[in-house]
């Protein structure tokens, strides 16, 4: 539920209207302006073990196809590269006169992942990350969903 609250007063009293079905509440920062979405996920394959899935997020997975694969680990030169090398990149670059992304964001975001990824090597079985919205150059990138299986094979 979106309910555009703009002051902590707001906040409270949301919580408090609401405190009737619930004994915790998230509260996000809502975004009002994004540049691109991103997906980033974690699969793993038998023989190579923890992959890393960079692509176009959102709607975009299914429409243009658009990913590169990466065992891990890997470095921040590694994962721009891959960012930089998807379709989509040139609306993250500023297309058109368009804001730019805030690219450095996405590669902590993707090295946050890895890191996750190298740390939890025997017990993750999948993680996905879709979208991972990219908000304008310096403002950051925010994962809108995340999805994280964890067990043993």
């Amino acid at each position: 539920m979106q309910l555009f609250l703009q002051s902590a007063e707001d906040v409270r009293d949301a919580v408090s209207r609401m405190a009737h079905l619930s004994d915790a509440f998230l509260v996000e920062q809502m975004l009002t302006e994004t540049v691109g979405e991103l997906l980033i996920g974690v699969t793993r394959d038998q023989q190579f073990g923890p992959s890393l899935v960079i692509g176009s997020g959102g709607i975009m997975v299914e429409l243009l196809k658009d990913s590169a694969t990466l065992l891990l680990p890997v470095t921040e030169t590694d994962v721009r590269e891959a960012i930089t090398g998807l379709k989509m990149f040139p609306l993250l670059s500023g297309f058109r006169g368009k804001q730019a992304g805030d690219i450095d964001a996405c590669v902590n975001a993707v090295m946050a992942v890895a890191e996750y990824a190298s740390q939890r090597r025997d017990t993750l079985l999948e993680l996905d990350i879709n979208p991972l919205l990219v908000a304008p150059e310096g403002s950051g990138a925010y994962a809108a969903d995340a999805y994280i299986r964890i067990g043993k094979e």
